[in-house]
């Protein structure tokens, strides 16, 4: 069973929680999170305003957090470096603050003896691998990779598809739109940016300041560098950009891709229609003519839209596809918590 520590109790945080607690393969030990309510803490994991009511039995004793009379200790610390993970014979940490200097701070946990490996649930700078499930887990290295990116939930998604299309017909250029519910760190009445809840992000593109539930608001996107993190054959091959929209989950992604090789739509859709059967943890193929909301809790990387599939003279290809930005995002990392303990992948 692998031992795991949450650093970080957000969004992304109590889903992993919520994950962990039906995995027999898994035993979530440590919590830290800077928010020292501890009974505020078990009142957010059980009560999800997006996910619903958490069918778990959640309990506060003393400063453990019971999931189903299992125990997890729960830490207030500002860093990372400063919970004792040793003591609980934690196998990885998954740091889910999304705070840059938690990264220092992950690799002094590693070179201390503390932990084996540290999983970043973004797209930092000075990390020894950047991974995404059906794009690149084959390049990891478990001797050298100790501090591994899962990436970010765009990339999670749009990433597979673009490598799948590069592999069979080559691209040559193409452009990304994703529309990306909107964020915690945004306001909800217009305002200053410096009144953002997390300081940790420093745009000057002062759109961001503005109410976040009244308009689409576009945005510079990383989906892209965190892309060609993983898909360096792809750096200034593609572009991209986003809009942060006024719902609270699922994303869709716009992506006109021009290939090499000559392609239909048959071929296109038979492509990701058998990568649905063959990679089914990845890849789900739709067919219905759905909404946003209906791919809430979907566990795949990504849905791609059979209904906007097309091809225009043979080379250019337009599609939509849907990701559960929270929840999808969030079973990749789990999966990838426990590959990065594998010697041979």
């Amino acid at each position: 069973m692998i031992k795991i520590g949450l650093n970080g109790f957000g969004r992304i945080g109590r889903i992993v929680a919520r994950i962990l607690s039906v995995r027999k393969d898994f035993k979530l030990v440590v919590i830290n999170e800077i928010d020292d309510d501890i009974n505020n803490l078990a009142y957010l994991l059980k009560h999800d305003s997006i996910y619903g009511k958490f069918k778990q039995n959640i309990k506060v004793k003393n400063n453990y957090i019971l999931i189903n009379k299992k125990k997890v200790k729960v830490f207030s610390k500002k860093s990372i470096e400063e919970v004792p993970w040793k003591k609980f014979n934690v196998d990885v940490v998954i740091e889910a603050t999304g705070v840059s200097k938690n990264v220092s701070g992950a690799k002094k946990v590693v070179k201390s003896g503390g932990v084996p490996k540290v999983l970043i649930t973004h797209s930092p700078k000075n990390v020894d691998f950047t991974m995404i499930l059906g794009v690149n887990e084959k390049k990891y290295n478990f001797k050298k990779h100790n501090i591994i990116s899962s990436s970010i939930c765009d990339a999670s998604a749009i990433a597979p598809v673009l490598k799948s299309i590069d592999t069979n017909w080559g691209i040559e250029n193409g452009y990304v739109t994703t529309l990306h519910p909107r964020l915690s760190y945004q306001n909800l009445l217009d305002g200053s940016l410096k009144s953002v809840s997390n300081p940790g992000h420093s745009w000057k593109n002062y759109s961001l300041g503005r109410d976040s539930i009244a308009s689409l608001i576009p945005k510079k996107t990383t989906a892209v560098k965190a892309i060609t993190e993983c898909m360096p054959e792809l750096k200034n091959k593609v572009a991209g950009m986003s809009f942060r929209v006024p719902t609270s989950i699922v994303c869709a992604s716009d992506l006109t891709i021009k290939v090499k090789k000559n392609v239909s739509i048959e071929k296109v859709k038979n492509l990701f229609k058998n990568l649905s059967s063959t990679k089914g943890k990845i890849y789900e193929y739709e067919k219905d003519t759905l909404v946003s909301i209906d791919f809430l809790g979907t566990t795949k990387s990504v849905i791609v839209d059979s209904n906007f599939i097309n091809v225009i003279d043979s080379k250019l290809i337009k599609m939509i596809i849907w990701y559960d930005n929270e929840w999808g995002y969030s079973n990749r990392v789990v999966d990838i918590a426990k590959l990065i303990l594998s010697k041979k992948i």
